[in-house]
Parts: C-alpha cells; sequence; structure tokens
C-alpha cells in the first residue's frame, strides 16, 4: 500500500514539473503571425486572407484567440497586403497587438525575417512560436507542440500531420534522420522537379534519344499548371522550345545544376527517397528557441523553385549548422499528430468551405435541419405528395386553380405531370423522402428585348408551359439530378466544392471567364446539366463562407425547347428556388433574379436577368413591368381582355452553342464599347449617363434630335483594332472582358445596336401605359418596329427573303435630325425615337417569314421575336377572334411548305415560380 502511494506522489510530482516547464515555456514566448499574404484564389480582392470568416470569425482573430486561451500573452502580427484591414480586424476584439510590415511581400521566410528583426530590436531572448494567420489551430495542437518541445529539449519543435491525398498538396514533406533528427522540409513544387529530373535522368542514363514533346509531357505530368512550369522548369521549357533538335549537351549541364538535384544535410535525394522517408507534412506550426529562430531565418535565401524565401527552408539551415566539435549545434524535433483536423489551412473557397463545415460539425449545440424551415404542406415524403394527388384534394385544387386560373383540361395536366416527375424521383431516391416540388413557368417578354442590362424594362408574363422539379435535401454536397426523358437528358452528377475548387478567380466574373470552364463548356456543349451547375455553384459562390448541402433533384417540363421561351432559365429557376429552400436561405427577390440571371454566365452567354424575373414575379393574368439597375417591380397591369397572346415556334433551334454565343455576346460588346466611345467623344454626358437608359431626352435636357446627334459621334462600323485605338489603354480591362467573351466579328456594328437600345428602352418604357390605356393597336405598331431592330431578311419582289440590313448611316440620322425639326407634324412623328428600329439583328429568316405572315392577318395588332433570337418563337398579339385565322395563315405558309409540325400555344398568363403547396 505504500509503495503504491509512493508512486502516485511520484507521478503527480512528475505532471507537476511538465506542466511548471510547460507554463516557463508558454510565458517566455513570443508569438509570430504571419499576415502579409494576398489570398487571390479566395474570390475577394479587396479581403486580405486571414480577414476571411471561419464560422463567422475571421481566421486572424481564431488563431490569436486559441493562442490566448493557451496562455500565450505577447503577439507580433506581420502585415503586408490589405495591412489596414488586419489591424481594423484585430483590434475590433483584442488590444496589446504589435505590428510590423513586410515590404515587399517576398514570401513566409522573408516575413519571419521581419519578424525575426522586429522582436531582436526588443531584445527578445526566450522562445519563439510561428505560425500562419490563415489557419484553423485547435489548441490539443498548440499543446502537443509546447509538450513535445519541453520533453525533446529542442531548440525547434515543429509539428507535423500524416501525409494524405488532402494535406501533401498544401504542406512541405517533412524528413527525419536515423536519430529523429528534422533535417528538411520539401516543397511539393521542388519535389516534382527533382522527379522530372531524375525520369530525365534516367532516360540518358539508358541512351535514349530524348525529344521535345517527351520532356514536355515528363513536365505535363509532374507539374500540370502552365505558371508553374514557368518558376520551376523554365530552362528545361525553354530547351524543349529552341527550334531543331534537343542539345543533349545543354539537357544534361541543365540537369547537373543544383536545382534539380536535391540536396539535404549533404546527401542528394530522389524524388522517390523523399516520399518513402517523408515523416509527416508540415502544417505551419513552429517553436524555436530564440537564438535558433535568429540564426535560422538569417539564413533563408529564395534558391527554390518558386523563388521565394520559404520559412521552411529554416529546418534544411539549422540541420546543417555544426559546433566547433562537428556536432550538430541545433536540436530540430518533430512533433507528430495524427489528427490532420487539429491544424488546417486554406488556399481557395472549397478548403475554406471543409474548414466551417468541420468547425460546425464539432458544436455542441445541434443546428436545426434546413428542412425544417419548411412548412408540412411545402416538405413531405414522395408517397405522401403522390396520396394528396391521387386523392384529388381541395387543397391541390386551390392551389392549381390560384396557379393557372379555372381550366379543367389544364388541371388534369398538371395532375399527371405532378405524379410523373413523383414517381420517377421516388423510383431513383426512394419514395420515403421527403422532398419539395418546384414550378417554374416559360415566359414572354412582350417589350423590352435586349435592353435589361442596359437598365431598360421588360413587361413580362409567364405561361403555362413549364418546369416542375422535385428536390431533397442530401447530407454532403453533392448534386444528382435526372430528367423524365433520361434517353433525350442523361443523368447529371457532381460535387460543388470540387468544381468550385479547380479555379482561381477573383469574382463569379473571372470564374466564369476561366479557361477550365471554357474547356469545359466547349466538351459539354448543350448539355442540360450545365444548367443545374450554374444554379448551384452561383449560390455557393454568394455564400462564400457557407456550406451549401447538396440536392437530388428530378424534374420534368413542357416548355419547347430552343425556342426563345427561356426553356433553360426555368431549369436555373427551379434548381435556385429548391436549393435554397432547401438550405433554408432566405433572398430578395432582387437578389434571387440577379443571382439566376449572373449564374447563367457559367454557360457561357452574358445577358441579363430579365428572363429570370419573368419567371419569378409572374402573376395570374397580369403583365408585369420590371426595371433594372437598380432591379425594381414598377407594377402590374392586368393583361387586355380581348386579345390574346400566341405563342408559333419555327422549329429553328435557337441553340447556344458558341456560334450563337459569339453573336449574342457581339451585341452585349457593342453596347459595352460604344457607349464608352459614345461618353468619350461627348464628355458633356458622362457625368449624366450611368448606363445606356440615361441616353434620353429627359435625363440629358436635350430634344430628340440631339440624340441623333449625339450617335453620329459614334462610328457605324468598327473594328476590334480601331476600337483599341480609340478607346486608349484606360479601357483596357474593358476590352479585355468583352472581347474575351467571343470570337472577333470582324466589325462591331455600334451606331446600330445602340439606337436599337435607347429606342427599345422607351418602347419597353411605354409598354404598360398603353396596355392600360386601352391603346393596344399602337402597341402593336411599337412590335413591329421592335422586330425590325432584330430584322434580318425582307420579302423581295420575287417572294424570297433577300438580306436586309436597316441603315444607320450618317444621311440617316441627319434626315431625322431635320425631320425632328421640321413643322410638318407627319415628319416629327416618324421621327419619335420609340419609332426607330436601330440594328440589332438578332432575328432568322424563318422568323422574319411568320412575322410578316401573321401581320396580315387581320385582327393581329403585332407580332415579333420572342426571346433572346437567332431561332425560336414568334410571339403575335392578336384579337381573340382572329386566333385561328392566325394559326390557319401559319400552317398554309409557313409550317405546311416547310414540312413542320405546328406548334401554336396559345398562352395563360400564370403565376410566377414557387414552391407547391397543398
Amino acid at each position: 500500500g505504500k509503495g503504491l502511494q509512493f508512486c502516485i506522489r511520484g507521478v503527480n510530482v512528475l505532471v507537476t514539473m511538465k506542466t511548471s516547464r510547460r507554463e516557463e515555456i508558454v510565458g517566455q514566448t513570443a508569438v509570430v503571425i504571419l499576415a502579409a499574404g494576398k489570398g487571390t484564389r479566395m474570390g475577394r480582392p479587396g479581403l486580405p486572407k486571414v480577414c476571411f470568416e471561419i464560422d463567422g470569425v475571421p481566421a486572424i482573430n481564431r488563431v490569436i484567440g486559441t493562442l490566448a486561451e493557451e496562455s500565450f500573452t505577447r503577439f507580433l502580427v506581420v502585415v503586408g497586403h490589405g495591412a489596414e484591414r488586419v489591424r481594423e480586424t484585430i483590434g475590433k476584439e483584442r488590444g496589446g497587438i504589435g505590428y510590423v510590415r513586410q515590404e515587399p511581400q517576398l514570401g513566409t521566410g522573408h516575413a519571419a525575417k521581419a519578424g525575426a528583426t522586429a522582436l531582436q530590436k526588443q531584445g527578445h531572448d526566450g522562445y519563439v512560436l510561428v505560425t500562419m494567420g490563415d489557419k484553423f489551430i485547435e489548441r490539443s495542437a498548440v499543446a502537443a507542440l509546447v509538450g513535445g518541445f519541453a520533453e525533446d529539449g529542442a531548440d525547434l519543435a515543429l509539428l507535423t500531420i500524416p501525409k494524405t491525398e488532402f494535406t501533401e498538396r498544401s504542406g512541405g514533406r517533412v524528413l527525419a534522420d536515423d536519430t529523429g533528427q528534422a533535417i528538411g522540409i520539401i516543397e511539393s513544387i521542388d519535389v516534382a522537379r527533382q522527379g522530372i529530373a531524375d525520369e530525365l535522368n534516367v532516360a540518358i542514363g539508358a541512351g535514349m534519344e530524348i525529344s521535345k514533346a517527351a520532356i514536355r509531357e515528363v513536365i505535363d505530368r509532374h507539374i500540370p499548371n502552365p505558371g508553374k512550369q514557368g518558376i520551376a522548369v523554365a530552362e528545361l521549357l525553354a530547351l524543349a522550345g529552341d527550334r531543331g533538335e534537343i542539345d543533349k549537351r545543354r539537357l544534361e549541364e541543365t540537369l547537373r545544376s543544383g536545382r534539380y538535384n536535391l540536396e539535404i544535410a549533404g546527401r542528394r535525394y530522389s524524388a522517390e527517397e523523399i516520399e518513402k522517408n517523408c515523416a509527416g507534412v508540415n502544417p505551419s506550426l513552429y517553436l524555436f528557441k530564440s537564438q535558433a529562430f535568429y540564426e535560422g531565418v538569417g539564413m533563408i535565401d529564395n534558391d527554390n523553385a518558386q523563388r521565394e524565401y520559404y520559412l521552411t527552408d529554416v529546418v534544411r539551415h539549422l540541420a546543417g549548422v555544426k559546433d566547433a566539435g562537428g556536432r550538430r549545434k541545433f536540436a530540430i524535433k518533430t512533433v507528430p499528430i495524427e489528427d490532420a483536423d487539429w491544424i488546417q489551412g486554406f488556399n481557395s473557397p472549397d478548403e475554406l468551405l471543409a474548414i466551417q463545415d468541420y468547425v460546425r460539425r464539432k458544436k455542441k449545440v445541434v443546428e436545426v435541419s434546413p428542412r425544417l424551415g419548411l412548412k408540412a404542406s411545402q416538405y413531405c415524403s414522395v408517397s405522401g405528395w403522390l396520396g394528396k394527388i391521387e386523392k384529388n384534394t381541395p387543397e391541390m385544387r386551390r392551389w392549381v386553380e390560384g396557379i393557372y386560373g379555372v381550366h379543367e383540361g389544364l388541371y388534369e395536366e398538371k395532375r399527371r405531370d405532378l405524379m410523373r416527375v413523383l414517381g420517377f424521383y421516388g423510383e431513383r431516391f426512394g419514395f420515403e423522402e421527403k422532398v419539395c416540388i418546384v414550378r417554374a413557368p416559360g415566359r414572354i417578354n412582350l417589350m423590352g428585348r435586349h435592353v435589361d442590362h442596359r437598365g431598360g424594362w421588360n413587361n413580362c408574363l409567364a405561361i403555362d408551359r413549364e418546369t416542375i422539379a422535385v428536390a431533397g435535401l442530401r447530407g454532403d454536397d453533392n448534386v444528382e439530378a435526372v430528367n423524365v426523358e433520361p434517353e433525350r437528358f442523361a443523368a447529371v452528377n457532381f460535387n460543388i466544392p470540387e468544381v468550385m475548387g479547380r479555379f482561381e478567380f477573383g469574382d463569379w466574373v473571372d470564374f466564369v471567364n476561366s479557361e477550365w470552364v471554357r474547356n469545359m463548356l466547349r466538351t459539354a456543349a448543350g448539355d442540360w446539366g450545365n444548367y443545374i451547375k450554374a444554379a448551384m455553384l452561383r449560390l455557393q459562390h454568394q455564400y462564400i463562407d457557407r456550406k451549401i448541402h447538396g440536392i437530388n433533384i428530378a424534374l420534368c417540363g413542357n416548355v419547347p425547347i430552343a425556342a426563345g421561351l427561356s426553356s433553360s432559365s426555368t431549369i436555373v429557376v427551379a434548381t435556385l428556388q429548391a436549393a435554397i429552400a432547401l438550405n433554408n436561405l432566405e433572398l430578395t427577390a432582387r437578389q434571387f433574379i440577379d443571382l439566376c440571371g449572373e449564374g447563367e454566365w457559367f454557360v457561357g452567354s452574358r445577358g441579363g436577368s430579365g428572363d429570370h424575373a419573368a419567371i419569378r414575379l409572374g402573376q395570374r393574368g397580369k403583365i408585369a413591368t420590371v426595371g433594372y439597375l437598380p432591379f425594381r417591380v414598377e407594377g402590374m397591369v392586368d393583361a387586355p381582355r380581348d386579345f390574346q397572346v400566341v405563342i408559333a415556334n419555327s422549329h429553328v433551334k435557337a441553340a447556344k452553342s458558341s456560334s450563337a454565343k459569339d453573336t449574342f455576346n457581339s451585341r452585349i460588346a457593342a453596347y459595352n464599347l460604344g457607349l464608352e466611345l459614345l461618353k468619350q467623344r461627348c464628355p458633356g454626358i458622362r457625368a449624366k449617363v450611368r448606363c445606356l437608359r440615361d441616353v434620353n431626352a429627359e435625363t440629358l435636357g436635350c430634344d430628340t434630335s440631339e440624340i441623333y446627334g449625339l450617335l453620329l459621334n459614334v462610328p457605324e462600323h468598327i473594328s476590334r483594332d480601331d476600337l483599341k485605338n480609340m478607346l486608349g489603354d484606360e479601357q483596357k480591362d474593358l476590352m479585355d472582358t468583352n472581347f474575351g467573351s467571343h470570337q472577333d466579328p470582324g466589325s462591331y456594328d455600334v451606331r446600330g445596336v445602340l439606337l436599337f437600345g435607347i429606342a427599345e428602352i422607351l418602347r419597353s418604357k411605354v409598354c404598360a401605359e398603353y396596355i392600360a390605356d386601352g391603346r393596344i393597336e399602337e402597341l402593336g405598331e411599337l412590335m413591329r418596329v421592335s422586330h425590325d431592330g432584330d430584322r434580318v431578311s425582307r420579302c423581295g419582289q420575287d417572294g424570297r427573303y433577300v438580306r436586309f440590313e436597316k441603315r444607320c448611316d450618317d444621311e440617316y440620322l441627319k434626315s431625322l435630325i431635320a425631320d425632328s425639326a421640321s413643322r410638318d407634324q407627319d415628319r416629327v412623328s416618324r421621327a419619335q425615337l420609340l419609332l426607330q428600329s436601330g440594328s440589332y439583328r438578332c432575328s432568322t429568316v424563318e422568323i422574319d417569314r411568320m412575322t410578316d405572315i401573321v401581320c396580315r392577318v387581320p385582327g393581329v395588332v403585332g407580332a415579333q421575336i420572342a426571346g433572346a433570337g437567332l431561332g425560336g418563337c414568334i410571339m403575335v398579339l392578336a384579337r381573340k377572334e382572329s386566333v385561328e385565322a392566325l394559326s390557319n395563315a401559319l400552317t398554309e405558309r409557313y409550317y405546311g411548305p416547310e414540312g413542320r409540325e405546328p406548334e401554336i400555344i396559345s398562352c395563360i398568363p400564370a403565376e410566377g415560380a414557387g414552391l407547391a403547396e397543398f
């Protein structure tokens, strides 16, 4: 008994001694936090990387807080990029922090040198803990490091974590010799370079002939990133790029150089040996005796693949220092921990999201499931929904009639559609899975084409043709999408952070303009899954600090595809609506519509959000007037009772092919660059003109004739080279962005596009007023003029359609100026700005023919292209009693001769997109 008691007391004494030693070390330690980096891959250029929040707390403040909890009290933060923002972020939560500026920013080793210089000036001679401000660190990791340092009597202790697929990408390999002494940290890029050298040396040794292509193949395999290749193996790239045969002597000399021969502690290592002897991965948490810190960082140089000063080199330098007796002067020990989650860094949004997810999982308070944000009438099992529909409940009938009005045939059609997509979801994912149902209708924009992104208006109505989506929440961040027509639309599977993590982007525009996205779209052109990705990725980018849960989603729809009725946009809207509901997010209508419009940029087009506004904001029996820049709903007007909106499909697919996108995006470029050129050449209007909408007589305080005079300052046609010369270097970013969205068309019709936009904005502004006042015939005339702005052909005397291009030359504009100034009322009336078509030219010969056919039918007041153009449908505004006649005319004069199936739809104005609730 006495022996046991003594043993226990001995353990207590040992624990007390260890605790005392740790407290002594902590009390004499200065913490140096490196926080000077930009974090260019994080997506917010103005926000320093260390200021990104992890579960609501800036990363730098989390690091300081964790260390303070471990009783560290003295902090020195090395700042550089965004220094004031970093100081402000820290100062909001903690005072008494020291700062030193790193200028310029030449790497972590350079930052450590700045910290060492500051501490030496202060006379600090205790211990130094060094880490990064863009880390998540558990207290357990800090305690392990201090404990290992104290027990081993080290001059430097560094934490190591296991080498895994994920950790080895960001941390260097730590090498230790047989005694456990750490002798070096090798960055992954340097290991890759050594691997290239090893492989080429083997080939040379075997007497093999080495071609330029073979060198490039080896480089690409080891270092796929072209930018990193240029830094790491510039000499080999130069050899592979020279004319003629490979200079074998130069190749051998290059491979013998120090850069291609990793030497650690006097021994050369191959890439294979480094991987084999790797003791772990370095997560960048170090504890030094001050003498080792000062001497070690003083020896750091930039002799590495990236040409930067690496703090990691301090291990190699200190390991090589010998005392007078030839023995190692410094003891360098590794402190391994098995849980890599104890210390995590981030270099991209997906890595930050992974840390967020880890932190939230660790919380003791259970977060409310996103599912609980939905009511029982909006969210139940698949079998539950099917039961309600089969029973034909009064609640369901009220919901359907509230969406479409009383139409018995339509009611039965919607029941069948709902049961079909629910059954398909159940077979794929399970009938007991809880789901919500989203409907997203097709849309018609009665007036205001191509101007939502110019600050104009849309006058839109949602229709009864729609996409229906059934969606359930997943426990991970994967998305699986299926369609009830699998033979036409193959299943889609992707992981949200995996897709986002492939890119280095400053904002959403950088992301969608990235070469990877372009390559993906080239290999998956027309893939319906791209619209699913567009919605999910844009939502995740919006909530960069929150992990968006994935969804299972099944869709069906009857919106004609590539017909100008926004079938693709209905997929974006339905997916985004489902993801928001299932992730328990709240967005305003404006935020929702903006995300949809911007999300669709992922697919390659650069349009606005007018289609999505119509889909989201439609009301049964109403036409909504929506304004942009800023987004706002101007009002609702009843659809004219005696008139019918009719859609007729040309069956010319308005597919978003690369050539079609080039055409659309070249018009956007003509808008952007043309307006900038106009403001440059007419400096008096610059202060008043923020967007094209502002080019009007009221805003500029001028007559209509003066608007035509302004347009005379813009060339009718202009090449890229001429635009570069005229706009100059100040507008280089604007030109690069616009030119990068499409192939060079040779010439931009800037004047015709600007005139179309200026006039169309006025037409879109008065549309609702004309409807409310019953001026339907006048509205029909505006529809005809608007279509002429998109027209590409006219019927010739022989009945054949020939190329047509609306005049926008100087003589024409001068005639409008003369007409405006005349006293002849007819001339003045013809010169009204809203009656000018301009020249946007996104129609087709077929669409022009159909428009001309219906406009000759009595009772048809107007017709024009529907949607963005280059195919699709026409929309017709006609008296209800004339619908049969216009249908017959199209069948006899278009569908019949073309051998095409008639598709003529009388539209029912329906409610906009939303969740099913019954």
